[in-house]
Parts: C-alpha cells; structure tokens; sequence
C-alpha cells in the first residue's frame, strides 16, 4: 500500500527530488513523441526519394542528400559523406537527453530515499520499534521507485529511436552509393 502522499510531502528534499523526476517524464514523453513523428516521416520521405532514384536516376528533391549537395559543385563521396553526416546530426538532436534521463533518474531518486532513511532514523526516540519507523522508510522508497519508473521508459525510449536514426542513414546511404554508382 502506497504511504500517504502527504508524508511523502513533507520532506522538502523529496518534493524537489519528486519534482525534477516529474519534469523529466514529462520531457521524455515530450522528446520521444516528437522525434519518433518526426523521424518517421523523415524516414518516409528518404524511402520515397530512393525509390524516384532506382527508377528515374535522379535523386528526388524532397531527398535531404538532393538539398545538400545542391549546394556544391563537386559532387563526390565525400561531399555525400558530409551531408549523411549533418542529417545524422540533426536526427540525433534531443536523443542524448534520453540517455542522460535513462542513466540518471534512479541516482536522483535514490538521493531521495537516502535523504529519507536519514530523516527516519534521525527522528527516531530512544525506543523505536520496526512498526514505528518502517512507515517513514516505505516513505523513502517511493522516490527509487518513481526514479526507476522514469528511467525504464526513457532507456527504451533512447534505444527505439537511435534504431530510427540507424534506419534513416541506412537509406541516405543506399541513395548516396546508388547515385554514386551509376
């Protein structure tokens, strides 16, 4: 049974410990739905745009390899490369927090529970019994648990969308040596 929420409360380090972990679910949740639409359709287009390639020759212009190397004259491996290299850049953008939140949330609840066993054992009177003090230490606990329940989703979080980035330089690949090739 969950302590009351209250108790939990009262401890001003566990509102702040309780809190960043809040607002790094929210960011999670935030990230992950926002590049997982945006990688999709990205990854969408680039399929289409290999596929207007196999069958035209020509790299489509919603390809973002056709809008990079517009912008030079010698079209080579290389420049091919530096434009695979700035998509991935860009599709990596926001990821790395995931795997900061993934890393770092059960540390911050698990402050949360030291801070709380301490609070517990220093309130303790000169005869305590277990019935007395394992309600301020179920307390503590909450905070590793609410740091695990943050972490879990953002390491899977973390680990389906770099799958996406793989599947996207996948394909600017396959355009970059099909171009290339003929």
């Amino acid at each position: 049974m969950l302590p009351e929420i209250s108790k939990i409360l009262s401890n001003p380090i566990n509102v702040v410990v309780l809190g960043w972990l809040g607002i790094y679910l929210f960011f999670v949740f935030f990230i992950f739905f926002y590049k997982f639409i945006g990688l999709s359709s990205w990854i969408k287009k680039e399929k289409e745009s290999l596929n207007a390639l196999l069958m035209s020759g020509n790299i489509s212009g919603v390809s973002s390899l056709k809008r990079c190397i517009d912008k030079t004259e010698n079209i080579n491996s290389l420049t091919f490369d530096a434009c695979i290299q700035a998509a991935k850049s860009s599709a990596e953008s926001g990821i790395t927090f995931l795997g900061i939140v993934a890393s770092t949330a059960p540390f911050i609840g698990l402050f949360g529970t030291v801070i709380g066993i301490l609070t517990a054992f220093s309130s303790m009177q000169s005869v305590t019994t277990i019935n007395m003090i394992a309600p301020a230490i179920a307390d503590a606990l909450v905070a590793t648990a609410v740091g695990i329940i943050v972490a879990v989703p953002a390491y899977s979080f973390h680990q389906i969308l770099s799958k996406k980035v793989e599947d996207l330089i996948s394909v600017l690949t396959m355009q970059k040596d099909f171009y290339l090739s003929k």
